[in-house]
């Protein structure tokens, strides 16, 4: 990949010029991707993620994911998509773009980043980001509608040992953010606020504790085809690989 940056008055971009050539602001606007009948569907959460369908500079014709970052809890109140400016490697769409660069340049199953926006406001930021879209994938909740063998736990348990090892820390893994493609290879998203530190039970239990209750939590809310045994299978097999 050859990442570039570029910076035109208070708009900071980094972005892969194997798949945009030129960047540009409206790029990470859907109304952009509306006016050229591009967008392929979207899903929405605490904001809309929108699925567009892009001619890259060199790699033909791909889909893209593009999301608009927002805050959540009490802080929303305050600002729904404002950020404190502490310079540009701290701001959050540099910071996960850096982190999927890293991660997918030493073949980790993570989408590719392909450009990351930040726009300045004093002392303030917002941002975008935009990465490659892991064809045919679903999440585990739907995945899940169906009960899985003792093997899928097991290779789960193998991706998630070897991002553990890695020191890859994830700020918030839960199962909408771990994909399953057509060909049963698992995949992680959503890296904003994940940083790589010195591997550590501490931090490491606290991130295996949220993919828990989130099994827990979307049993509850979508009827996933889930049991505790199967959570016994996987931490058995994770333990073993990481200990």
């Amino acid at each position: 990949m050859a990442i570039s940056s570029l910076h035109q008055q208070n708009y900071y971009w980094r972005f892969d010029k194997h798949l945009i050539a030129d960047i540009d602001r409206h790029l990470f606007t859907p109304y952009y991707w509306q006016s050229r009948n591009a967008v392929v569907g979207k899903e929405s959460g605490r904001g809309t993620t929108w699925f567009v369908e892009a001619q890259t500079a060199e790699d033909g014709t791909q889909q893209w994911v593009l999301r608009h970052y927002l805050r959540g809890g009490l802080m929303s109140k305050l600002s729904r998509d404002r950020y404190l400016f502490k310079g540009l490697k701290h701001c959050r769409s540099i910071a996960e773009f850096e982190i999927l660069h890293r991660l997918h340049a030493e073949n980790f199953p993570v989408p590719r980043p392909v450009a990351a926006q930040v726009i300045r406001h004093g002392l303030h930021y917002r941002a975008d980001i935009l990465t490659q879209r892991i064809a045919g994938a679903r999440d585990l909740v739907q995945v899940l509608q169906e009960a899985q063998p003792t093997e899928f736990y097991e290779e789960l348990a193998s991706l998630i040992a070897r991002f553990m090892q890695a020191g890859v820390a994830h700020a918030d893994l839960n199962i909408q953010n771990i994909l399953m493609d057509e060909q049963k290879h698992f995949w992680l998203i959503d890296f904003d606020r994940a940083c790589i530190r010195k591997p550590a039970e501490a931090w490491q239990n606290r991130v295996l504790a949220r993919l828990q209750r989130s099994f827990e939590k979307e049993q509850q809310r979508h009827n996933i085809a889930w049991t505790n045994a199967d959570w016994n299978v996987f931490i058995n097999r994770y333990q073993k690989l990481v200990n």
